[in-house]
């Protein structure tokens, strides 16, 4: 038994049930479509693979038809009364002048050999047809199923799908075999044996009442080609995803690495940052440290101005704080904070301790505490002008500290002098 015998009952049901959905429409106006964009030379070479030749018996003539699908147009005729090889011959010339090695060949037989009828069955039976009409073939038609030759044709469904229109084809066994007796002669091959619907116009009525196992064995070249690139399309197009994806991969590592790179550079620029900062920092610490701490020299201007001219220092110190201690000798030494308290510099003065008067002397020892004042900060790049100021301001400074200089000398001589 042969594949195709054995596939051949899947294939039915399986054609069946594709029928029953809107795709062969969709595929049928889609394809038309398509082609309409073809060039007429190009649709003529796409559509030769489609033509068949039909052959039938009329006035002692086999005569030979060519369908195409702009339809069938007469191509022959082989004398049937000449000697056998003589036909033979006759038909293999025939044959030759259409150059299509799997060229389908159908015989029509007249419509009224065979017997046609329409029948209205339920849509289920549509997947197992030829069982259901063999089994009803002795309630449709005079014969039994083993005495005909038959074949059907769906030619439509109800609205609600639940009833198919049948057309079923009968021709008796004996009257199939005298119609083929001269295609069995010559020993030609046929696909199907089919039934003219109108002989003039060349149009068949689309069915094969012939049995599988007596149909010619076609090699199918070309649907081995069409699986073999079927199968290479799907291989191109799984290394095209494959590549696709290697490239996504291979891109995703670049793009990886440069983000990887640019954290890096990000992290170096980040740390330099960081250390210009510091840097900065320090390089400003002792200028904004000096721009915000009272300089001695003006602690000591101050001080000399606030200080009576019998008041002596013998201890200064300033802490880290701000802190100011102040250790000295003066015969007026209830005036002190008040004096202080007036000073722009110091603030918050008072005594540490109990003012002690000095017998040999005649003057009080005294230990006096306050905090210096902060001074406004000012821009770490000062203008012009202030810059300026701040020169001159630096200049007059030791000119002005030579004059408290020599006061506090000649104050401290009688102190040092008397002791």
């Amino acid at each position: 038994m042969a594949i195709q015998d054995v596939l051949e009952p899947q294939l039915v049901r399986l054609r069946a049930r594709y029928a029953k959905t809107p795709l062969p429409r969709f595929f049928a106006w889609w394809g038309g479509e398509l082609l309409s964009f073809l060039p007429a030379s190009w649709r003529a070479a796409l559509t030769e693979g489609r033509e068949s030749l039909l052959l039938h018996v009329a006035d002692g003539q086999l005569v030979a038809r060519r369908e195409t699908a702009r339809g069938a147009t007469d191509f022959g005729q082989v004398a049937l009364d000449q000697d056998v090889d003589v036909q033979r011959s006759d038909f293999q010339r025939l044959r030759a002048r259409i150059d299509e090695p799997q060229l389908r060949q159908f015989f029509c037989v007249p419509p009224a050999r065979v017997l046609r009828r329409s029948l209205n069955l339920p849509a289920a039976t549509e997947d197992n047809l030829r069982q259901v009409l063999a089994f009803e073939m002795d309630r449709q038609t005079p014969f039994k199923a083993d005495q005909v030759y038959f074949d059907c044709v769906v030619r439509g469904r109800d609205a609600a799908g639940r009833q198919i229109v049948v057309d079923l084809v009968v021709m008796p066994r004996s009257a199939f075999d005298e119609e083929l007796a001269p295609i069995t002669q010559l020993g030609i091959p046929l696909d199907g044996v089919d039934c003219w619907l109108d002989v003039a116009s060349g149009q068949r009525l689309g069915v094969n009442l012939l049995p599988a196992d007596r149909r010619a064995r076609r090699s199918h070249q070309r649907l081995w080609i069409n699986l073999g690139l079927a199968a290479l399309t799907v291989a191109l197009a799984f290394g095209v995803m494959a590549r696709t994806v290697a490239n996504r991969q291979v891109a995703l590592e670049n793009m990886t690495a440069e983000v990887q790179a640019a954290q890096e550079e990000a992290k170096q620029v980040a740390a330099l940052r960081k250390t210009l900062e510091e840097t900065i920092d320090s390089a400003n610490f002792l200028t904004q440290k000096k721009r915000t701490v009272v300089p001695a020299i003006a602690l000591l201007k101050d001080l000399t101005e606030r200080l009576p001219d019998s008041t002596y220092i013998e201890r200064l110190n300033v802490t880290e704080d701000g802190r100011v201690e102040l250790q000295g000798l003066s015969d007026r030494s209830e005036n002190l904070i008040a004096e202080l308290q007036k000073s722009k510099v110091l603030g918050e003065p008072a005594f540490q301790g109990v003012v002690q008067p000095d017998p040999r002397i005649k003057k009080d020892r005294f230990n006096l505490v306050a905090q210096l004042k902060a001074r406004e900060a000012t821009p770490t790049r000062p203008s012009a002008d202030a810059a300026a100021a701040d020169k001159a301001a630096a200049d007059k400074a030791p000119a002005e500290a030579a004059p408290a200089e020599s006061k506090e000398g000649s104050a401290n001589a009688p102190a040092a002098r008397k002791e």
